[in-house]
C-alpha cells in the first residue's frame, strides 16, 4: 500500500479524469443550449445578434470538446 503526501489519496488516472470531464462538458453543453434557446426566444432585436452568435459558437465548441472527451475514454478504455 503506497503512501501519498498530504493525505491526498490515490492519484486519479487519465480515464477517470476524462470520464468526469466528458460528463461535466455534457452538462455545460445542456446549459448553453438552454441559454441559446432563451436568447433566440426573447432577444429578437438585431442588436443582440452577436450575443446569439457567440452562444451558438460556444455551444458548438463545448459539444465538440464533449465528443472528443468521450472518444478518448472509448479509445483508452
Amino acid at each position: 500500500m503506497g503512501v501519498y503526501p498530504y493525505g491526498m489519496g490515490k492519484p486519479r488516472d487519465d480515464k477517470d479524469a476524462a470520464q468526469d470531464l466528458a460528463r461535466d462538458l455534457a452538462d455545460i453543453a445542456g446549459q448553453l443550449a438552454s441559454l441559446k434557446g432563451e436568447a433566440n426566444a426573447y432577444l429578437r432585436d438585431p442588436n443582440y445578434g452577436s450575443l446569439r452568435l457567440r452562444l451558438e459558437m460556444a455551444h458548438s465548441v463545448v459539444e465538440a470538446a464533449t465528443i472528443e472527451a468521450r472518444r478518448r475514454v472509448r479509445l483508452n478504455g
